[in-house]
């Protein structure tokens, strides 16, 4: 039996023909216009086609690209095998890829007459593929179908154009309220994630904020790594400091690997994201890389590159379990917050180099305020000594009394030298590694801290100034016990000065009250009582000093000088110093120190 096209109708049935399929149309118009997603829009736009034209089955598929080329993707089906609804036509594939492939209306009397059918039980059906247009780009497929012997004709053909053209609207309203969510969703995340790294004051505590804020939630593993730099600004190792994984959520590392140059170089080293859905059949995927994901079974990667200054600091790598096919809505966040995470860790790296550099400057500081004092009391001292013991067999000579008068006055001189010099040594020494079982009787005071503790360090301290014949009574609160004791420490924003810096503070307000200020009893007060500060102070009952000038220095007696260096170190670890004094009423130095968490 002959086939043939469906027969003319009367003008009656023309009639009401045109009533239907205008009522038709216009609840199509009114769908597009509730707002609906755009899956269940595009099955009601499907299902209003198949009834006007009388198809018996058919398809409406997006456009969507898959590295880097396009296929179709089958989201609305109507009286179509199951396994249709997401399937992927890849150009020249089945009615939608040979109708991408042509952009043009493609009309069969019969399915099996295409190059590559897909559906052998539809070879003998009429068929009608249509591109859905948006202006010259294609960014949809619409088919249908109907049974033999029945054929499309002309007029159907227009039908489907007709609703072709309504779909359109709906994908493209769709896609620009999808990209307008995106782009609030991006920037609610680029907010989120901002201010957790505002609030992150070293590398680590980046990665954590981008961990957290972009990785968490996801389906990829995800690893944050930096390179090491030699001093010819060439990579030499990678270090892996952060990773999200969706069983064990977010951790921090120092994996240490050598860096090992490849043909990606060059394309991350321009800034582009390297996308890989299978790196076993990807040319690009050097041997090595090819050979780690096989082993674990991670097929699929994206590396984002991590620039500053046109230079590569690092990378931001994702993997998915075997074969993958990256979608840039997914993808989209991690690069979007990749340029602020590389921005802010080589912030934060420069401060970290600016705090070397000052803590070298403060060094080479101390050092020559090691060298003054050296030369203003010592050998001051020494000289003094000479002259004496010079003096001393002629004095002797004329009057016993007088040379023995003498005599005490340099075993004076000698013993006061001796502690000058014992009070320099503990910062002139060198700070080389002691084992707990011969530890010398004198220590520096970074030994004593590694040791004791800052708070044991300060103890001895103490001890040390009352050979002087001065009372010295150390104050400690249970929070700043817990937080100073040997088996823990604090960790400031301008780590890790903070537990020297505190202990060299009072070193120096030590020094500088036996020095100078004839005290009899000294008080020392730590408390950690207050979240996240560290309170300390030191009282004496000497005969205190004026107030000081502008430029501390010019301290008249040379004590100006200490509190400078004090205050300095107090103001490196983000704290501050403060300092009273009146003539005959004793000194008072306080001092507060921030810090963020106890490490136990």
């Amino acid at each position: 039996m002959t086939a043939q096209p469906l027969p003319d109708k009367n003008p009656e049935q023309n009639l009401n023909d045109a009533l239907r399929r205008a009522d038709i149309l216009q609840r199509v118009m009114a769908t597009i216009s509730s707002g609906l997603e755009l899956d269940p829009l595009l099955s009601n736009i499907l299902e209003s086609a198949v009834s006007l034209i009388e198809a018996t089955h058919g398809t409406i598929g997006l456009v969507v690209e898959r590295n880097g080329k396009q296929a179709v993707r089958t989201v609305a089906v109507h009286n179509m095998p199951d396994e249709e609804l997401g399937a992927e036509m890849q150009p020249g594939t089945g009615l939608a890829g040979k109708v991408l492939l042509t952009k043009q209306t493609v009309r069969l009397d019969r399915y099996g007459d295409l190059e590559l059918p897909t559906l052998q039980n539809l070879v003998e059906h009429s068929v009608i593929g249509v591109p859905i247009l948006w202006g010259e780009k294609m960014i949809g497929f619409f088919g249908i179908g109907i049974e033999a012997p029945r054929r499309f004709n002309d007029h159907d053909v227009e039908t489907l154009e007709f609703f072709a053209q309504y779909a359109a609207v709906a994908i493209h309203n769709a896609n620009l309220f999808r990209a307008s969510q995106h782009s609030l969703d991006e920037m609610h995340l680029l907010y989120k994630t901002s201010q957790r790294i505002g609030l992150s004051d070293n590398v680590d505590g980046v990665i954590d904020a981008y961990l957290d804020q972009v990785a968490t939630g996801g389906e990829y593993i995800c690893n944050i790594c930096l390179y090491e730099f030699d001093e010819f600004q060439q990579r030499t190792a990678v270090l892996i400091k952060g990773r999200w994984t969706p069983e064990d959520g977010s951790s921090r590392m120092e994996e240490r690997v050598p860096y090992i140059q490849d043909n990606l170089d060059p394309i991350l080293d321009r800034g582009e994201t390297i996308v890989i859905s299978d790196v076993r059949n990807d040319p690009r995927a050097p041997r090595s890389l090819r050979e780690i994901q096989e082993d674990s079974g991670r097929w699929a990667l994206v590396m984002i590159p991590l620039m500053v200054r046109g230079q590569r600091i690092g990378l931001v790598i994702l993997s998915h379990q075997g074969v993958h096919e990256w979608a840039e809505d997914t993808l989209s966040p991690y690069r979007a917050v990749a340029a602020q995470l590389a921005i802010a860790i080589d912030h934060r790296m420069q401060q970290t180099l600016l705090q070397q550099r000052g803590q070298q400057l403060a060094v080479l500081e101390e050092r020559q305020r090691l060298a003054r004092e050296l030369h203003d009391s010592v050998t001051q001292l020494i000289f003094s000594t000479t002259l004496i013991a010079q003096s001393i067999t002629p004095a002797w000579r004329r009057d016993p009394q007088e040379g023995e008068k003498r005599v005490e006055r340099l075993l004076e001189l000698t013993q006061t030298a001796l502690r000058e010099m014992r009070s320099l040594l503990f910062e002139l020494r060198s700070s080389e590694e002691l084992q707990d079982k011969e530890l010398p009787a004198t220590l520096t005071g970074l030994e004593r801290i590694r040791h004791y503790g800052v708070l044991g360090a300060i103890r001895l301290l103490a001890g040390d100034a009352t050979e002087n014949g001065i009372h010295i009574n150390v104050e400690v609160d249970e929070a700043g016990a817990i937080y100073l004791g040997p088996k823990t420490g604090l960790r400031s924003g301008k780590e890790p000065v903070v537990e020297e810096g505190i202990y060299r503070i009072i070193q120096e307000a030590l020094n500088n009250i036996i020095k100078h200020s004839h005290a009899q009893n000294i008080s020392i007060k730590l408390q950690g009582n207050q979240p996240g500060m560290l309170r300390f102070s030191v009282v004496d009952d000497g005969v205190g000093f004026s107030s000081l000038p502008n430029k501390m220095e010019e301290a008249p007696d040379g004590s100006g000088l200490g509190m400078k260096t004090m205050r300095e170190r107090a103001e490196a670890m983000g704290g501050s110093l403060s300092i009273a004094s009146e003539p005959g009423q004793g000194t008072v130095i306080e001092g507060i120190v921030p810090f963020k968490e106890i490490r136990i």
